[in-house]
């Protein structure tokens, strides 16, 4: 008897503890779910543990998932059957994929830069660098030179001109090549040299071989002419063209000139708020340019009030092909504005507006954002601007040193009969209708 009341005892206290232990033991597996979703007990699986590529899958959102999944089965194909695995360089992988994603997007201006990359971009609107002196930009897949930086540039006393074509840097073909590699492999340390193959319109490509040298970059030169005109020139929107603007005004209003030149042919662009500070000098207030957003709004970009203020001389802005982004910008503002008549060719047409993102790592990504419309709310992408006085410059008369478009600006400005190889479009660009609505 007394053997059965020990036996119940120790029966009803073990399963007592049997249910408390089930009890509590739920209760901490229940809270680990909850709090710890991402936990794996590998010990405790029953099938093999999830690859990399599907830890990485899993992260993809669940509407792109199916897309993703072609890239992380060719990913793991490579990972496992690539005949050298030595040779797998995972961080050159992921940096293709990426200069592939932007490049689907089918924009020029829309890319991808390595660490490497990024580094020698960042040169030519900033104080100096080692190269061959010359702007370049990017058209149909091809660098373009846009022009030397000064006279004394290497690319300028080799005889390189806008609009000529790089085929070839070092006999390396630079057909789809990004312009930063492009631009890397140009550059290089003063007194070393570089072989370029040019394409220059209808003539047969040829080479020409340069010696690098230290590249000072001034943006602004100006001088008084003796039939009484100043002439400013603009090569580059870059972070001191304000204040060398600033200096070259204060000296040649000095000198009371009749008129005044604004040779902004060759030049690339820069910086908008270099644009901004530049018209700042020329017009009072206003509007430099709409930036078009993705939403259908518009954005105004106002001028930039300037230290030193020319505001009433008669003006003549000299543009060609070369003349882009924030050249247009300007020249588009002074045009609408009745401040300035353009004189020359039509313009490159790049109105598209570039952010610049940069990563921990070096690397950086630059997105077209926005278009460009001039204050009457002209689009300039793909456009750009038709000159008041149509004067075209021939091969012929950059051989002789001859220069029709600056004497159409400086006959225009003295109010002497225009040259007969003038053309005036009809109708003139100021009577254009606006294209987009603006406030």
């Amino acid at each position: 008897m007394e053997r059965t009341r020990h036996g119940t005892r120790w029966g009803v206290w073990w399963v007592a503890v049997t249910l408390f232990s089930f009890f509590w033991g739920g209760l901490l597996g229940w809270g680990l779910h909850a709090w710890l979703p991402q936990v794996r007990l590998p010990l405790l699986s029953t099938g093999p543990a999830p690859s990399a590529t599907q830890l990485a899958q899993e992260g993809v959102p669940e509407a792109l998932r199916e897309q993703f999944s072609l890239f992380w089965q060719v990913w793991d194909l490579v990972e496992r059957h690539f005949y050298d695995p030595k040779a797998i360089d995972y961080q050159k992988m992921v940096y293709g994929a990426i200069q592939g994603m932007v490049g689907a997007l089918g924009d020029p201006y829309t890319f991808f830069s390595t660490p490497a990359q990024t580094a020698v971009v960042r040169t030519q609107l900033q104080g100096q660098y080692e190269g061959i002196g010359a702007y370049i930009d990017q058209e149909d897949g091809w660098p373009v030179i846009q022009g030397p930086v000064s006279e004394d540039a290497p690319a300028a006393k080799a005889g390189l001109r806008a609009g000529d074509i790089i085929l070839e840097v070092d006999h390396t073909s630079t057909q789809g090549m990004p312009l930063e590699e492009v631009i890397a492999r140009i550059k290089g340390p003063a007194g070393t040299r570089v072989t370029l193959t040019i394409l220059r319109g209808d003539q047969p490509p040829f080479e020409v071989t340069l010696t690098r040298a230290r590249i000072e970059v001034t943006s602004v030169t100006a001088r008084m002419r003796p039939d009484g005109l100043a002439y400013v020139r603009l090569s580059v929107f870059g972070e001191s063209t304000a204040e060398e603007l600033d200096a070259a005004l204060q000296t040649l209003q000095e000198a009371r000139p009749r008129g005044l030149i604004l040779d902004l042919r060759g030049n690339g662009g820069g910086y908008l708020t270099a644009a901004q500070e530049v018209l700042g000098r020329f017009i009072r207030q206003g509007v430099a340019a709409y930036q078009a957003n993705r939403d259908g709004s518009l954005t105004p970009h106002e001028i930039l009030r300037g230290r030193v203020q020319v505001l009433e001389l008669p003006m003549v802005v000299l543009v060609n092909g070369g003349s882009a982004s924030a050249s247009e910008i300007v020249a588009g503002a002074l045009q609408d504005q009745h401040r300035a008549i353009l004189v020359g060719e039509q313009t490159f047409g790049k109105g598209l507006i570039q952010s610049n993102f940069d990563f921990p790592d070096g690397s950086s990504v630059r997105v077209t954002v926005a278009r460009w419309l001039t204050p009457d709310g002209r689009q300039i992408q793909g456009q750009g601007l038709t000159p008041d006085l149509i004067v075209p410059l021939t091969p012929e008369d950059y051989e002789a040193g001859r220069d029709p478009q600056l004497d159409a600006a400086v006959a225009y400005l003295l109010g002497k009969p225009l040259p007969a190889f003038v053309v005036t479009p009809t109708p003139t660009p100021l009577a254009t209708p606006t294209a987009v609505p603006v406030p």
